[in-house]
């Protein structure tokens, strides 16, 4: 919309002195070894188990990745956490997107 600039997509404040800072990125793309996941593609993997309610997906510091995947998922009344359903999970996201996309954390939370 403004020739001559660039858009980079990420966020920033400007503080009372006038210094700016970096934010992070205004969008749902995550970096993960170069390859841009969305987080709306892998939630929609999760939630596609019958134990799921929901689910969020963030990114995360990664020492070899760059980035990492995060993903907080409410499991439905009935469901129990458990190693086994983590595992599972983490299938899904692989076979539904690819292996690049397997989340490293999956965190059950309270709904």
């Amino acid at each position: 919309p403004y020739p001559g600039y660039y858009f980079t997509g990420d966020g920033a404040v400007r503080d009372h002195d006038g210094y700016y800072w970096i934010t992070g990125r205004i969008d749902d793309v995550m970096n993960v070894s170069g390859h841009r996941l969305g987080s709306a593609e892998i939630e929609h993997a999760l939630v596609q188990n019958p134990a799921v309610s929901e689910a969020a997906v963030v990114g995360c510091p990664h020492p070899v990745k760059g980035e990492g995947i995060f993903c907080y998922v409410i499991l439905n009344e009935g469901a129990e956490e458990s190693d086994k359903l983590i595992q599972e999970l983490k299938n899904e996201v692989r076979k539904s997107i690819g292996p690049i996309a397997t989340p490293d954390v999956i965190l059950c939370v309270p709904g």
